[in-house]
């Protein structure tokens, strides 16, 4: 504290530098370590992609460099060269539909960290380890839940679209065009983001790559087991023959009978997750009631240094708490 009995200004610039420090090291380690090779791993592709098409792809090296375009070319270039599956982060901001590129988040994601330090630090007048931490926390975990969510609610729209593509692909097939006229028919004629994808799909076969080749670096883009189901679909009856368009057909009933069996699913768990929401709340409650009932006794929690301690490591526990009951209530069909 300086004289005035406000917050120490060294203490501020401290907290904001090695919050935006840890912010980005946390970042490292939340998507993949540090011993991550990017390298090695485009390295690779570029050994599969040449093992299946017989030679490297010019035009698709160039896309990539154009998707590493960023409105911050120093940080993105940075990034890009040192941060460790870059490529993973791109996936996932790809997968939520955000055409945002790494510098971009990086940035985001360092000046979260530095408002919220100021703000518990200056503001509500925390410890300096209490401020730094919660700024760490909220830096990193902010845009990563809402990078999920976003990833999450695209995905639930693709499955619900994903079905009349399917059918759409039936149909051309049984009309007698080709596979790669079937999907350019889903790129025009269904909406986002399912008609997206199969653009992406049907511009990646004009390059030269294989459907298959594409299928599967799309999929990484879209991170929905039911995509992953008719490239499986795909490359069987290639190997073993058949008719495609019955095999697609069976496929859309199943697509289409996954939802509703989500449903009861939902249904037969509705007391877990019942049980869960009422253990979540109930801390809140009982804090509201005392700090209703009777403010100094609950006002310790947050005006002392050791208080607002016992909060944080109360709140990580309630955290991890909720996590693993979410867990235990959530059944993947």
């Amino acid at each position: 504290m300086n004289g005035e009995g406000g917050p120490d200004l060294s203490w501020v610039t401290l907290i904001i530098s090695v919050g935006s420090g840890l912010t980005f090291i946390t970042l490292c380690i939340v998507f993949g370590g540090f011993f991550a090779e990017r390298r090695l791993r485009d390295r690779l592709e570029d050994i599969e992609t040449r093992a299946r098409t017989g030679s490297r792809s010019l035009q698709m090296a160039t896309l990539r460099r154009v998707e590493k375009q960023s409105r911050l070319p120093t940080l993105d270039k940075l990034l890009w060269r040192w941060f460790p599956n870059a490529a993973t982060i791109r996936q996932r901001l790809l997968a939520a539909g955000m055409n945002i590129t790494l510098g971009d988040y990086a940035f985001v994601s360092i000046a979260i960290a530095m408002a919220v330090a100021f703000l518990l630090y200056l503001v509500l007048d925390l410890a300096p380890g209490v401020a730094l931490a919660g700024s760490l926390m909220v830096g990193v975990g902010l845009p990563n839940a809402w990078v999920g969510w976003r990833a999450k609610r695209r995905g639930q729209k693709f499955n619900l679209l994903f079905p009349e593509a399917v059918d759409l692909i039936v149909r051309a097939l049984r009309a007698g065009l080709p596979v790669q006229e079937a999907i350019g028919t889903v790129a025009r004629d269904i909406k986002e983001p399912v008609g997206g994808i199969f653009k992406r799909v049907q511009q990646e076969v004009q390059l030269g790559t294989p459907i298959e080749t594409a299928l599967w670096r799309v999929a990484k883009t879209v991170q929905t087991e039911e995509f992953n189901f008719l490239i499986v679909a795909m490359s069987i009856q290639r190997d073993t023959g058949g008719n495609l368009a019955e095999t697609l057909g069976n496929l859309s009933a199943l697509l289409r009978a996954r939802p509703q069996l989500r449903l009861k699913i939902r249904a037969f768990t509705s007391e877990a997750r019942t049980t869960m929401l009422i253990m979540a709340g109930l801390p809140f409650l009982v804090g509201g009631g005392l700090f209703v009932v009777s403010p100094d006794y609950i006002g310790t929690l947050f005006t002392t240094e050791t208080g607002q301690i016992v909060a944080a490591c109360a709140g990580a526990s309630m955290s991890f708490g909720i996590w693993v009951m979410n867990r235990i209530a959530t059944i993947k069909v």
